[in-house]
């Protein structure tokens, strides 16, 4: 059994292996580079052999001859090829042929009946070739097609009837990256539902670009349109850009477009004139050829180039839709070629810099671009726009053209953009409201440009005024916003674009769209322009009687009506109309409406609708008046020589009023109109005139023609016209002020009075704390914030006195009030800076410093003092002038910043200021009020009296003098006259009246009447008193001041005495002479609260003193055995003998102290000597000049009042040594001049024959005085 079932598979193997070896050798293919292999058939029935025939990848050039496929081939595959043409009968034979896949080859054309013989081809693939034509006959013979991709070509469209010799089809793909879906594929559609055949998802189009991917099976018909240019996807020239060339030279033009169909051609011009074949001038046209029926390609030769061919030479692509051209500049240089030289050119569009550059070329220049999709000055989103500007031949630059560029100033380049906004009923109001927004700051506008676009935007406004009626308010605040423009932006406006006029026509045509049935009256009121209109019946019109007024100012009293007109109108100061009928009496004189000016009326006759022939009856009657301030909208821009302004020489002195009628007929009135205006001053030559539309080739002009003048008074004209028109007067203006700047308005005298006095005193103050400063016993920190306080309070009330109502000079006035701003900060941060350096001397405590330590380096405080003081003012005011110059009086009544931004440049950083000085005084007062019983008690006495120690290396070698100062805590210099106390008080009584004179002085300019009379009063009150207060705390109360002061007279300063060195930081005590005590200030007080012997050693402390007003007195006064009552003596007849002293003359004085630098008398013993007992130490320890220190707090114990302490910062300690060595010098030098013996020490270890006695403590000294012995009693 077993070897039967071998033998049988054995069998069976044998029978398949060579059924596979016959079906292989059936399958050979004879074309190199192709596979075969067998495929299963899908079909259910008798098995047929099918073959598959994989070609791809193979670079064949054709298609393989078919008699070289095997039979049965049902799938062919030759995608990936080199396939160029598809010939007729190309896959003949190919009965069995159901699938044939020709992709990604080169194929360009496709002969009719290409596919012929392929009864059976269900799928057809012929994507990503060249394909641009195509008809019927090429798909002769695919009566069973299902399935053609076509996706991938180069045709752009299909011609119709192209899938008729496909009835089996059902789907179809020809998407293409050109595929335009217009009228020329409006066919497909319908097709594909009659046909039931599926247009692929794929299929997009590409052009036109508003259906650029939208699925064209999705589409309707209506959407495929040829409308407008076509849109080639092809359209090249070459060159295209600028082609700079010499005479002589040959240049090639190649154009290249898109076929569309047989009415496609090209044609050349030059300079916009058909270019014509001349082989004699070298311009040869070769003729057009058609690529692939999608492409159609030109070209023209300049083979001689003459300098004829400069210019644009253009490709025109004709067909039945439309032209498309395409243009390259051509510049033909000379032998001889010229430049135009570098410019620069600022204008609104920017800055430019144009380069050097030859004749005949067009320079261009990137700019600010408009960052709309659309618009007149944008030609795509990804178009980049230049300026450009031409040099012409002869090397001069043409004007540029800056049409693309975007405005460089804000406010242009917003009112550009309301240009461009579409308006309708929906956002016509909000449009106006934003516009009206920019136009409140029209005073600002700086470009004719502005007022264009304004006068543009009011124009489509008037057409919705109808619909919306809050539009008039709108329009008419606008219009009244732009006569606040320049007068010369507003000519050059209406000289471009009658913008002017166009603004004026649109105002008198609010009524007729306005006023109806339900509307019979409408008002408007604005600061410039005032409004009323009113439905007349004319059967019943008796007359009507209009006066334009507006509020007084309500200035000082005695402000004429003349000036009232002429300054610039204040926000509430709206002209107003007011109407009557009948023909009352009125009188711009004496106007009966209280606080209130009449500028201008007018009175319309009662037969205003009466007609020589009777009409028909009258519909109602729209009757619109209107009133402008002043003629700024009136501008004759032509040769006016004729007219009533006489060629300019007059200009219009009043206000223009007008009247019109809408709706019905007047014709030449049998009465006239009477107008009565009012006019800043007396004018010369004055004429009556209205303003006719039509003269000077429609730009407009007064004209006098009808008007006349009825009667003078000296500020009001009234004349006579028979025209309903804008009416005004005018004047030569030269004989009185110029209506925009108007009269200076002064302050009340009170003001100016006062404001001198404070100057005064402040500037005495200043001088003399400069030229003395030497003198005067105050620190360098003190000196500094004095000074710095009353020049800025001095500048403060001195360019408010002068300039705060200059407003009529706008540079002017904005310079007083950044003068202004600055100098109020800067004053008050003065104050605390000041305050601050009270708090900090009020709560010093001296630090402790461990022996032999240096002393630490000394900060500067005044450089911080400088940039908190004068840095921060600065940088608010410029930082405020710099986001607008215009913060600075933009129409306020004086010169000071606008509110809004004032809150934040100014109130509320004073406020900040305010606060912090408040909390600085509350805090030193404070700190003085807990310390002040603590100062008065006597401090605690040693029980051994400390002696002053001497340093035995004193000289050297050469005779220089070594000095070393103690080395402890030092004390800062302080003001020698008052307290802390005496200095908080003064700061504060500074301070307060300081911010009254402030606010006092902003309430008189900003108030009028009596409330303006009464803040000047206060002003010039609090003015006199803040500076007789600085002047007499400063200067008269001063011992050290009105001694400085009466020095300067020479029989004074002859009858003084020569006196002794004198410390900046000695403090007078009772004698009057001076002592320096050391840095303990403990000691210091102890010194000037005891005149006892044990009190003064003990005060001593730890520094080192000497006098020489005690040598001298040694050397003079009487003898005594016991050295005890000596000094008791000396003491206690202490006053009388200094009284004495300082009585004596010059040459007296001289002698004794030639005397004392002699030195002591030989009788006296060193341990008898003088210097040693306890009062002479008291008397040489007052006016020594070489202590470290000084003791302020000693000079204020005389008047009961503390001395202030210490403040952080302070330098004094240096300035002691400086000044101690600088006076060792000093003394050493007058000895050499007087050849007296020198270094001669005494027994105390002074020097002899110097002119003072120098303390020459070293650091060791401290252990001596402590002990009370002299630690070194060796002469030198």
């Amino acid at each position: 059994m077993r070897g039967a079932a071998a033998a049988l598979l054995l069998a069976v193997a044998a029978a398949l292996s060579g059924a596979a070896a016959a079906a292989v050798r059936s399958c050979a293919v004879q074309s190199v580079g192709c596979k075969c292999a067998a495929e299963r058939h899908k079909a259910s029935g008798p098995a047929v052999p099918r073959r598959r025939v994989l070609c791809s990848g193979a670079a064949l050039p054709a298609p393989p001859e078919p008699r070289l496929l095997p039979d049965g081939t049902a799938t062919l595959l030759l995608s990936n090829n080199k396939i160029t043409v598809l010939q007729n009968g190309s896959f003949f034979g190919l009965k069995a042929l159901e699938k044939l896949d020709l992709k990604n080859n080169l194929i360009s054309t496709v002969q009719p009946g290409a596919f012929l013989g392929l009864p059976e081809l269900k799928r057809l693939d012929l994507s990503n070739n060249r394909i641009g034509c195509l008809s019927a006959s090429v798909f002769q013979g695919l009566t069973n097609l299902l399935r053609l991709n076509m996706s991938g070509n180069i045709f752009s469209s299909l011609p119709p009837g192209v899938f008729d010799e496909l009835p089996s089809l059902k789907v179809v793909d020809f998407a293409t990256e050109y595929l335009t879906c217009d009228c020329n594929l409006r066919w497909v559609l319908p097709w594909a539902r009659n046909y039931s055949v599926q247009i692929s998802e794929r299929t997009l189009c590409v052009y036109p670009r508003h259906l650029h991917t939208t699925p064209l099976r999705s589409m309707q018909e209506s959407q495929l349109q040829c409308a407008g240019a076509p849109e080639l996807h092809t359209h090249h020239l070459i060159p295209s850009l600028r082609q700079v060339v010499f005479q002589g030279d040959r240049l090639p033009f190649q154009c290249t477009a898109t076929y569309l169909d047989n009415s496609t051609q090209i044609h050349w011009y030059h300079n916009q004139q058909r270019v014509q074949e001349d082989e004699r001038a070298g311009v040869i046209v070769e003729e057009s050829l058609i690529h692939d029926c999608t492409f159609i390609t030109s070209e023209l030769i300049l083979s001689n180039i003459h300098v004829s061919a400069n210019g644009e030479w253009e490709c025109a692509v004709s067909t039945s839709q439309g032209n498309v051209s395409k243009k390259v500049e051509i510049v033909v240089l000379e032998t001889s070629a010229s430049y135009c030289p570098a410019e620069r050119v600022t204008n609104n569009r920017g800055d430019f810099r144009w380069p050097r550059t030859l004749a005949g070329i067009t320079a261009f220049q990137s700019c600010l671009q408009y960052p709309f999709a659309s618009g007149p000055a944008s030609g795509g989103p990804a178009a980049e726009k230049q300026a450009s500007r031409r040099c012409d031949r002869a090397g001069r630059w043409e004007e540029g053209d800056y049409s693309h560029c975007l405005y460089t100033n804000d406010i242009t380049r917003v009112l550009y953009t309301f240009v461009l906004m579409p308006i309708n009923a929906s956002n016509a109001l909000t449009l106006a409201h934003q516009l009206r927004v920019y136009t409140a700051e029209a005073a600002n506008f700086s470009d004719m440009v502005d007022v264009l676009y304004v006068a543009q935007m009011i124009e489509k406004f008037i057409g919705y005024v109808d619909q919306i009626k809050q539009l008039t308010d709108v329009i008419v605040e606008m219009a009244s916003n732009i006569m606040l423009v320049d007068d010369h932006i507003l000519w050059m406006s209406q000289k471009e674009e009658k913008a002017c006029t166009s603004i004026v026509r649109s105002l008198e045509k609010i009524a007729a769209h306005t006023l109806s049935s339900n509307s019979q009256h409408m008002a408007v009121n604005s600061r410039n322009i005032a409004f009323e209109a009113y439905v007349v019946k004319p059967e019943s019109y008796v007359g009507l009687s209009c006066v334009a007024f507006q509020r007084r100012d309500g200035g000082p009293p005695g402000r004429t009506a003349l000036a009232e007109q002429a300054a610039e109108p204040q926000p509430d100061q709206q002209l107003r109309l007011r109407c009557t009928t009948g023909r009352p009496n009125i009188s711009l004189s004496s106007f009966h409406i209280k606080n209130s000016i009449a500028l201008a009326s007018i009175q319309l006759p009662p037969s205003l609708f009466a007609s020589p022939v009777p009409p028909a009856p009258l519909a109602d009657c729209k009757l619109q008046l209107l009133v402008f301030r002043n003629g700024k909208l009136f501008c004759s821009t032509g040769n006016s020589s004729r007219l009533a302004d006489d060629g300019k020489r007059r200009s219009v002195a009043t206000p223009v009023i007008y009247a019109g009628t809408y709706g019905c007929s007047v014709g030449n009135l049998t009465e006239p109109v009477a107008v009565s205006l009012r006019h800043p001053g007396e004018g010369a030559d004055p004429v009556a005139a209205y303003w006719n539309f039509e003269v000077l080739g429609g730009m407009g002009g007064w004209s006098a023609e009808g008007c006349q003048l009825a009667a003078r008074e000296p500020n009001v004209t009234s004349l006579h016209c028979r025209h309903l028109s804008n009416v005004a007067v005018l004047m030569e203006l030269s004989g009185f002020p110029s209506e925009a700047r108007g009269p200076v308005e002064v302050l009340h005298p009170a003001m100016y009075t006062c404001t001198a006095v404070l100057l005064l005193c402040l500037f005495t103050t200043i001088i003399t704390y400069i030229v003395h400063h030497g003198t005067i016993h105050i620190t360098r920190k003190c000196w500094h914030m004095l000074l710095n306080l009353c020049f800025h309070m001095a500048m403060t009330s001195a360019v408010f006195a002068g300039g705060i109502t200059l407003t009529g000079y706008l540079v002017v006035c904005q310079a007083v009030g950044i003068i202004l701003h600055y100098s109020s900060l800067s004053t008050l941060l003065w104050m605390v800076v000041k305050a601050r350096v009270l708090y900090k001397e009020a709560t010093w405590k001296a630090p402790r410093q461990p022996d032999g330590d240096s002393a630490p380096p000394v900060p500067r405080p005044m450089l911080r003092f400088y940039l908190i003081a004068g840095g921060i003012p600065l940088i608010i005011c410029g930082i405020t002038a710099a986001v607008n110059i215009h913060n600075y009086h933009d129409n306020n009544p004086y010169c000071w910043l606008v509110w809004r931004p004032s809150l934040g440049a100014f109130y509320v950083p004073v406020a900040f200021i305010l606060l912090v000085t408040w909390l600085y005084l509350l805090c030193a007062g404070l700190s003085l009020q807990c310390h002040a019983p603590r100062r008065k008690e006597p401090p605690e006495l040693p029980g051994t009296p400390p002696r002053l120690g001497a340093n035995g290396e004193l000289l050297t070698d050469s005779g220089s003098i070594s000095v070393t100062l103690h080395s402890g805590t030092h004390c800062p210099e302080a003001d020698g006259v008052y307290s802390l106390q005496a200095q908080l008080w003064a700061l504060l009584a500074v301070h307060a009246m300081y911010v009254a004179l402030w606010t006092f002085g902003a309430m008189a300019v900003s108030q009028r009447g009596d409330l303006n009379v009464v803040f000047s009063c206060l002003y010039g009150v609090t003015a006199v008193a803040l500076g007789l207060f600085i002047f007499i705390h400063h200067c008269v109360r001063r011992r050290d001041v009105l001694g400085s002061w009466f020095s300067c007279c020479p029989s004074y300063r002859s009858a003084l005495p020569m006196q002794p060195y004198s410390h900046p930081g000695a403090a007078a005590v009772e004698d009057g002479s001076q002592m320096f005590i050391g840095c303990d200030p403990d000691a210091a007080r102890s010194a000037t609260s005891s005149s006892s012997p044990s009190s003064t050693g003990s005060a001593a402390g730890r520094c080192k003193l000497t006098n020489l007003r005690a040598a001298q007195s040694q050397a003079e006064g009487p003898e005594h055995g016991d050295g005890r009552s000596a000094g008791a003596g000396r003491h206690a007849n202490n006053h009388r003998r200094n009284h004495k002293s300082r009585t004596k003359q010059h040459r007296e004085g001289k002698h004794h102290r030639l005397k004392v630098l002699r030195g002591p008398s030989s009788e006296q013993s060193e341990s008898g000597s003088v210097h040693n007992s306890h009062s002479e130490s008291y008397h040489s320890s007052r006016n020594s000049p070489m202590n470290n220190c000084a003791a302020p707090r000693a000079a204020g114990s005389q008047d009961g009042e503390a001395a202030p302490g210490p403040s952080e910062g302070s330098d004094g300690f240096l300035e002691a040594r400086r000044r101690s060595r600088d006076n060792v010098r000093q003394a050493e030098r007058e000895a050499k001049r007087r050849s007296y013996p020198l270094n001669v020490g005494s027994h105390n270890g002074g020097l002899k024959g110097s002119k003072y006695d120098v303390n020459l403590a070293g650091a060791d000294g401290g252990a001596g005085m402590r002990s009370g012995l002299w630690k070194s009693e060796t002469t030198v």
